[in-house]
């Protein structure tokens, strides 16, 4: 009868998912469309695995494609890596957060034709 009254339950967010949206700085790269379960996968088995993703240029490839969002420290001391699947420019769906030290971020950087991090 006072169904009304009750607080509806959202799930709570993964803790990583948190802790990036208070991190202060992000990135994006885009890279080549795979199927979301592959890309979970291979992520999962091992977290370089994204060094043999392809990149692509947005201007290029609008129809599908993969917005890789960085987020890090000033110090990049922690950085979250998130894949957010998007399909004429409408996020469709993403991967959960990952993990990853300076010394892979720098690496994706390098794929892409950017200056790599002073991680030493």
């Amino acid at each position: 009868m006072f169904g009304f009254l009750k607080k509806n339950k959202t799930p709570s967010e993964p803790p990583l998912a948190k802790k990036a949206k208070n991190m202060p700085y992000t990135k994006k790269v885009q890279f080549c469309f795979l199927k979301l379960s592959e890309l979970t996968e291979q992520l999962e088995k091992d977290i370089n695995s994204v060094l043999t993703l392809t990149p692509v240029n947005y201007y290029a490839e609008k129809n599908r494609y993969y917005q890789c969002v960085f987020y890090h420290t000033e110090d990049y001391r922690e950085i979250l890596m998130n894949f957010e699947l998007y399909e004429n420019d409408m996020k469709k769906s993403s991967t959960p957060f990952y993990s990853i030290d300076m010394e892979l971020y720098s690496k994706i950087l390098l794929k892409f034709g950017q200056k790599p991090i002073n991680y030493r």
